[in-house]
């Protein structure tokens, strides 16, 4: 029994191997519906016939050692008894009780797959509603509780609107879309395949065995949530819930308090299968097959969940933001007591401005009782003493002048010279801030480099916190069992994002130190 005694990630990364063997381009599919079972949930795969959704379940089936499975085409004539057992006569004849006999059918079995689902009369859906979501089924007076490990569902459409499906569709956790097969050198080996592909190729000490399961569903249950991933999963309900907000209502995502406890339970099961004790960003990148409706919509939903893991991944694990409060108001007490704000009062040209935005001084008196402007770019850029030809205009007219500018004693006020007769500008009296640097005590600075010793240890300590995170997830960010290539990219983006944002912190602290102690020296 070697196999067994793996460790778990290598034990299911081999297991997945053997399961997928000539099973073209549905690795990933496969992978799904093991992390599904493993994690007590049911998968819907949606594609068209003839793209082996069938033959996953029957694979599925292989990775659990003396498995029962019950496999079942839905059709609008189907009944009862033909999925869930025919009614016992010899219990209804002498016992006058109402029951049927499981033991072959759904009940009884730990692997299911239910085709065309959406094609099941309501008595069979009621009944699949808490089967799936209660693990129980009611045969009679009785509650049975089913040991279903893994149900496959599928169709080749989605759940009709207006039919009552939408409880149903609901208990369906991972919704995937199978693609028939893509690349021709696998097309061609399936062209090739011998009837002794269809054999079993898990080896029996590598199939999960009863104390296997029931031993992995204690360890996952232990599986801790920490605060950032807690902080995620807010982070994702307002990124939707503002999403909603501007969609019609028609296109708005639904995702019940139900959904969002089984896709706590999916992530839990992910950290266990990688053998880790507590749930890591990259488990979250799972939700992208979890959280859409519609296969349109897939792509909205990747990005929100990529855009959300990267923006907000390991906040909650920094917690930068009480850090950045205590530096704002320390900058403030430091602004406060290195600087003396004056007010001064003094006259300076008014400033007009039209609806475009351009700005204008007036020049008084050159048409009498007129308003006459001139542009406030030709005023700044005029030289002292020197003629320029320039542009004086009213509501109506324009004309060029030559004109220069007085004013370069500080006992004048700012005049212009037009045609050798002297013009005041219009002026406003306001209030100027005056800024003047002030020395602060050796004291208070010796107080200040306290305050900075222990932001700084503060901000030392949360880098050292995320790179200890990082050092734990590494090993799943390097091969992750359950999702597509290129995905973990951008779980290393946050990372990045988050060390960057804790060392801008760390450089504005050491700047503000920097700040008052440079004083000295001016």
């Amino acid at each position: 029994m070697v196999e067994a005694s793996l460790p778990i990630q290598a034990r299911i990364e081999r297991l997945l191997n053997h399961m997928g063997h000539q099973l073209f381009e549905k690795e990933r599919v496969l992978a799904l519906s093991l992390l599904s079972a493993l994690a007590g949930e049911s998968i819907f795969l949606l594609g068209p016939p003839g793209v082996a959704k069938s033959m996953i379940a029957r694979r599925l089936k292989l990775a659990f050692r003396d498995a029962k499975a019950f496999e079942y085409l839905m059709g609008k004539f189907s009944t009862p008894d033909e999925v869930f057992g025919p009614v016992s006569i010899s219990r209804l004849k002498n016992e006058d009780k109402y029951e049927r006999i499981t033991d072959r059918y759904l009940p009884g079995a730990q692997v299911v797959f239910l085709d065309e689902i959406w094609k099941a009369s309501p008595p069979i859906q009621n009944a699949l509603l808490t089967v799936l979501n209660e693990k129980i089924y009611r045969n009679g007076e009785q509650e049975i509780k089913v040991d279903i490990r893994g149900l496959i569902a599928a169709s080749n459409e989605l759940p009709p609107k207006g039919e009552g499906l939408e409880a149903l569709w609901d208990r369906f956790l991972i919704r995937f879309v199978v693609e028939g097969i893509q690349e021709e050198a696998n097309f061609e080996a399936l062209l090739t395949l011998s009837k002794k592909a269809q054999d079993d190729p898990v080896p029996i000490d590598l199939k999960i065995t009863n104390e296997d399961y029931l031993a992995w569903q204690n360890g996952i249950d232990e599986v801790q949530m920490p605060g950032h991933i807690l902080g995620l999963f807010h982070e994702l309900r307002r990124a939707i819930s503002t999403r909603n907000k501007t969609t019609d209502p028609e296109k708005r995502w639904y995702i019940s308090d139900r959904r969002w406890r089984k896709v706590a339970t999916l992530f839990r099961t992910s950290a266990f299968l990688h053998h880790r004790q507590e749930i890591a960003p990259v488990d979250v990148l799972l939700a992208i097959d979890c959280l859409w409706d519609r296969p349109q919509d897939g792509q909205e939903v990747k990005d929100l969940i990529l855009g959300t893991l990267v923006a907000h991944a390991y906040d909650r694990l920094l917690r930068l933001d009480s850090l950045r409060t205590q530096l704002e108001l320390w900058q403030e007490e430091i602004a406060g007591e290195t600087k003396i704000v004056k007010i001064e009062v003094i006259d300076r040209p008014k400033l007009f401005q039209d609806s475009d935005k351009k700005t204008y001084f007036r020049v008084l008196g050159y048409r009498g009782e007129d308003p006459v402007f001139m542009f406030r770019e030709d005023w700044e850029e005029m030289a002292q003493g020197q003629d320029r030809i320039l542009p004086l205009f009213d509501q109506k007219n324009q004309d060029y002048r030559a004109m220069q500018r007085l004013g370069a004693k500080k006992t004048e006020q700012d005049k212009l010279r037009i045609s050798g007769k002297d013009y005041d500008l219009m002026m406003e009296r306001v209030e100027e801030k005056k800024i003047i640097p002030k020395q602060p005590s050796p004291e208070l600075k010796q107080l200040w480099d306290q305050r900075a010793t222990v932001l700084l240890r503060g901000c030392d300590e949360r880098l050292q916190r995320l790179e200890e995170q990082i050092q734990r997830e590494a090993p799943s960010l390097q091969r992750h069992l359950f999702l597509e290539e290129g995905l973990t990219a951008q779980v290393l983006q946050a990372q990045v994002r988050a060390r960057r944002l804790a060392l801008d912190l760390r450089l504005d602290i050491q700047k503000t130190q920097h700040s008052y102690a440079e004083m000295d020296k001016g």
